[in-house]
């Protein structure tokens, strides 16, 4: 029985020295992981310290940068300031120097003008009366020339009279006559043709072109079909070069619309106005003019005589002039037409001028080269 109790005695000992030495072996592991967690506290706050510095650095850096920055902007304001001063006496001086020069001109203007007076008052009274007897016959024509244009202004008024009353019928006459050109313009395409041509030529002529110079009018060429075709205008430009200008007058619809008070039809009359523009275009750029007409530049211009009559097609059909610009068509009115023609006109005084400096160059050199012995 002593030996079993010994025996549970030691065993319970080796089981207690077990137990203590697993107990031990995690607690020394609890403290090398408590110990490693310190390690990395310390590093993460020896890196936290080293930012610190980093940023106190900066800091430093930052209210040196300040410091420069205010001291560069106080030398800026000196400047200023100096400069500002600098203007002030400038202007100072050169107002001294103004005054100084105005008074010294002032003077000699008195000097000469006492001077003339003085002169003029040791005249005898004969030479003044004589020096006054052309005023005296100045004044007399006057008062005579005053009656006759008093005369004339009444007779004048009576005459504006009657030619006011004559603007008064010539206004209803040409209202009569706008009327029967609306007529004619509507019931014949040839005639509207015949006006929008005019209409051309008139723009042409305004902007300084003279015909058969710098433009000719219903010409003939000879298509690729072998058809002769007959474009309005041709302008001709510097280089032996030509633009085709072709005239569209379609006016029917548009005073359709005018006249129309329902706005359902007059949307339908302007709808139709722009289809016949473009159809008048689709038809001009078929003929190909640019290329029939020798030397021509590479688009033709349709003329609408009319302002209101391109701009009504054109806000009904928005893509007219973009689809036909890339057919080589160009749109134009009176007022584009008039900067075109202008262009050329400039063109031609500048080559003509161009010509005429060549000439004279010749003829210098000619001269600078001229030998009188040889009679060279």
């Amino acid at each position: 029985m002593m030996l079993a109790a010994l025996a549970g005695f030691v065993a319970a000992l080796l089981l207690g020295w077990v137990v203590w030495g697993r107990a031990l072996a995690a607690a020394r592991a609890v403290a090398a992981d408590e110990q490693q967690k310190r390690a990395g506290h310390a590093v993460e706050v020896s890196m936290m310290q080293a930012r610190l510095g980093e940023l106190a650095g900066a800091e430093a850096e930052r209210a040196r940068l300040a410091e420069a920055l205010a001291a560069l902007q106080s030398t800026l304001d000196a400047r200023e300031r100096a400069f500002a001063e600098e203007v002030t006496r400038t202007s100072e001086r050169f107002e001294a120097l103004a005054a100084k020069a105005l008074e010294g001109a002032q003077a000699k203007f008195l000097e000469r003008a006492q001077a003339r007076f003085t002169e003029q008052a040791s005249t005898s009274e004969a030479s003044l009366k004589q020096l006054l007897q052309p005023v005296s016959e100045t004044l007399k024509k006057y008062e005579t020339r005053l009656g006759e244009v008093e005369a004339v202004r009444a007779e004048s008024y009576g005459q504006l009279k009657q030619q006011l009353e004559q603007v008064v019928l010539g206004q209803a006459q040409v209202s009569g006559a706008a009327a029967k050109l609306e007529t004619a313009l509507r019931s014949s395409g040839k005639v509207a043709g015949r006006w929008g041509e005019e209409q051309c030529r008139n723009v042409l002529e305004a902007a300084g072109l003279v015909e058969g110079i710098d433009f000719e009018a219903q010409f003939s060429v000879d298509g690729d079909d072998g058809n002769r075709q007959r474009p309005d205008f041709k302008l001709m430009l510097p280089g032996d070069r030509a633009l085709v200008i072709d005239v569209k007058c379609s006016v029917d619809s548009y005073v359709s619309a005018a006249e129309a008070d329902d706005p359902e039809a007059r949307a339908g009359f302007l709808k139709a106005h722009a289809r016949a523009v473009r159809s008048h275009a689709d038809g001009l750029a078929k003929k190909d003019y640019a290329r029939a007409v020798g030397n021509a530049v590479e688009f033709v211009v349709l003329f609408v005589p009319g302002e209101n009559f391109l701009g009504a097609a054109l806000e009904q059909d928005r893509g007219l002039m973009n689809d036909f610009f890339k057919k080589q068509i160009v749109l134009a009115g009176p007022v584009n037409l008039v900067a075109v023609a202008r262009t050329v006109a400039a063109l031609r005084d500048q080559a003509r001028l161009a010509k005429e400096a060549a000439e004279i160059a010749r003829l210098g050199r000619d001269l600078y080269d001229f030998d009188p012995h040889h009679g060279q």
